[in-house]
This record gives structure tokens, sequence and C-alpha cells, in this order.
């Protein structure tokens, strides 16, 4: 599903969507550069919404959308190397900040939004005119979201926004895709209890901890190791919102 925004008349109210989850992320982006909020940025910026800017579109009537007939022209810039970016927003007012007046927005899944930056470019710019700005090249979205960031979105988003009841959430986990650190894959929770740390994304596993190798695993495998080294279970998305799996779920749902 996507939707058009405009600005509005002055004594209209102000319509479209914000990211601010990823908004978030961002501003912490701005006063701290490293890899952990990086992968922070690249994790949320997988969920949610995102508005790409369509103001050179043909469009006979903004007010009803796409039409036969129109043209969609979306907006990208490019880099002092010559790299072509897709410029996206978390809101309505960092694409009119961009362009210097109000513009049109077309509102889409961000991992839609990634995967076309992905197909279309060699990265993304998001809110290029903020303070908490940021470019990822395709290969660093390829890294932290795999080559399909529409393929991780789903289970990412079920684990921050609790969108799945429990037995239907571990059933998404056993679908995939997980990955685990390669050394060092467990965190201790406050009553000492080891669990497993699971990310549904590489990003997920490097907000956490950065740095260090991460690889693909299945819901089996994990529990396979958590059952045999007597472990409390599994923690998926350690750099919060987590969700916490126990062993006796796990032993129950990998049968």
């Amino acid at each position: 599903m996507s939707w058009l925004n405009r600005r509005p008349t002055p004594a209209g109210p102000r319509p479209g969507v914000r990211n601010d989850r990823l908004r978030d992320a961002l501003a912490t982006w701005a006063g701290h550069k490293d890899g952990r909020t990086f992968a922070d940025v690249l994790r949320r910026a997988v969920t949610g919404e995102l508005l790409l800017d369509i103001t050179d579109s043909n469009l006979a009537d903004p007010g009803r959308g796409l039409q036969p007939g129109d043209t969609l022209a979306i907006s990208s810039i490019v880099d002092n190397a010559g790299r072509s970016l897709l410029t996206a927003f978390t809101v309505q007012d960092e694409l009119d900040r961009m362009r210097g007046v109000p513009g049109i927005s077309l509102v889409q899944p961000a991992a839609a939004v990634l995967a076309q930056a992905l197909r279309d470019h060699e990265g993304i710019a998001i809110d290029g005119r903020s303070d908490g700005m940021v470019i990822a090249y395709a290969e660093e979205i390829r890294q932290h979201l795999t080559p399909d960031p529409e393929a991780v979105a789903p289970l990412g988003t079920a684990t921050a926004t609790r969108s799945l009841p429990f037995p239907a959430y571990v059933e998404a986990l056993a679908e995939g895709p997980l990955f685990v650190p390669e050394t060092d894959a467990t965190s201790t929770d406050p009553e000492g209890r080891p669990h497993v740390v699971v990310g549904t994304s590489p990003a997920e596993i490097w907000a956490w901890r950065p740095g260090g190798g991460v690889r693909g695993a299945s819901l089996a495998e994990i529990a396979d190791a958590v059952l045999r080294a007597g472990y409390a279970g599994i923690v998926v998305n350690p750099a919060q919102p987590a969700a916490v799996v126990r062993a006796e779920v796990l032993r129950g749902a990998v049968r």
C-alpha cells in the first residue's frame, strides 16, 4: 500500500506519516557516529515507512494519487564520487527542507525503499538536510540487512512492535531468517542466566555489539545449542526492544 503526501494549505491539518523510531536513531547518529549507531540506524530503517520525493512527477491530479497516464519521477542525488543515491525521508518536513519548498511525497514501506535503493541506485540518503542525515551505500545495506531487506523486515518488525501473539511469533522465528554472532554468542539476564543472542538481521547483532562475524542460523540449530548447553533460552534483538524465548518453549517449538 502507498499514498501521496502534500503540503496542506495553512488552514488545513498536516497529513502524513512519521518514522519516529528511525528519527530517534538518526538523532543519536548525529551526535555520535560509529559502527554501533550506524547499525542502529539501519536496523530501524528496515521497519515502518519512508517518504520518497515525487514532486517532479507529472500528475494530472495529485489529490487522486497516481492515475493512468501519469509519469512518476522519484528524486535521487549523486554523491561526490558520482554514485547515485535514492533520497528518502522520515517525515514530510525533512523532504520540504531538502527541496527548499513544499514537495509531494510517496509513502512506501521502508524495506521496499531500501530494496529500491539496491535495485535502482548505489545506496540511499535519508533526511539529507538534517543533522542526522545518513548515507548507506549498497554494500553496507547488503552487509547489514542482507541482499533482500524485504525478507528480514517482517520478523524485525514483529519483534519491535509485538504485533504477533507469542505462539505465532515463535512460529515466525522458525520460518526465519535468523542470525547469530560467530563467537561469544551469549548474553546474561539480570539473574545471571545465559541466553543465546539472536538477531533478525546482522544489523540487530551489530547494534548490540559492533564488529565480529555474523552468520545465518535456523531456529532448530539455535534451540539445539541452547538445550545442549543448558542455557535459559534466547534473546532476540538484544539492542532493544528484545524478545526472550525460554528453553522449554524452544524444546516444544522444534520437535
